[in-house]
């Protein structure tokens, strides 16, 4: 092969390992963004589950019918065990503290009279707030590490290669 060919394609390859490398960190760096819009997507929710609570007496998987989550709850099985199945679809997302809490929530809810139950929620809305609190902290000094580190590691290999 010529001379020019091989260092065009080279270069090629460094820029598709600087841009792999970017896309990675940008990856890791939305992943802390969809934690904390899925956070306040589960605090909003249990809002609406307060207000159903508190105004109507509907049942637990009648409550989850209109919510932003994608999972069928039906009468067919418990309630807890329906919640602990659609919260594996967020364990990827959401750290092991977050599904701890989720999942504490599913297990209480619904045993407890009205008062404990609106109780409970609080509490839970409390512990939510502080996740949220977290990954906006985790944005704020990870996001932008991610990116950089990305692009950084990228613009090395393509330089130690060159």
């Amino acid at each position: 092969m010529k001379y020019w060919v091989i260092k065009v394609l080279k270069l090629l390859l460094c820029l598709l390992i600087v841009l792999c490398s970017t896309l990675v960190g940008f990856s890791y760096s939305s992943k802390l963004y969809n934690r904390k819009k899925i956070l306040e997507s589960f605090e909003l929710e249990l809002k609406n589950i307060k207000t159903v609570i508190r105004y109507s007496s509907k049942e637990l998987y009648k409550i989850f019918e209109n919510s932003f989550i994608d999972y069928q709850f039906n009468d067919d099985e418990p309630f807890s065990v329906q919640w602990e199945e659609m919260l594996e679809s967020y364990s990827k997302t959401l750290t092991y503290s977050d599904i701890e809490i989720l999942s504490n929530f599913g297990r209480t809810l619904g045993t407890s009279d009205l008062a404990g139950e609106l109780n409970n929620i609080d509490m839970y809305l409390a512990l939510l707030n502080s996740q949220i609190s977290q990954a906006k902290q985790s944005i704020d000094t990870k996001s932008s590490v991610y990116k950089t580190l990305g692009l950084t590691l990228g613009l090395a290999v393509a330089i130690i290669l060159i």
